[in-house]
């Protein structure tokens, strides 16, 4: 039988096994290495609440907090949400590195 991909959708090399988390979207529970990862930083206030918040404030300067979060998918749920789309055979082969490794 062919395989579709060198490394089988995973990226475990040479570890037996890896623990599992669970999906965001469907609640599925998937092993991190085959997970989809996605890091969201998103700040607590809106932006109009943002400008309320800095006009009332008795502190100059003060910066709100963010919340850092890191979202797992599974591969079905990412797909159908849209977080990653899929490619051809000829994308798959190159990727270009990410913009803040340039």
């Amino acid at each position: 039988m062919t395989k579709k991909r060198r490394n089988n959708g995973r990226n475990k090399k040479g570890r037996g096994h890896v623990k599992r988390v669970f999906c965001q979207m469907s609640g599925k529970l998937v092993a991190k290495d085959k997970a989809v990862k996605r890091f969201i930083v998103r700040n607590i206030v809106e932006a109009s609440g943002q400008r309320d918040i800095r006009e009332n404030s008795f502190y100059d300067n003060y910066t709100l907090p963010k919340t850092y979060v890191k979202m797992y998918y599974s591969i079905e749920a990412a797909i159908h949400h849209r977080v990653v789309r899929g490619r051809s055979k000829d994308c798959l082969l190159y990727t270009s590195p990410s913009p803040r490794d340039s």
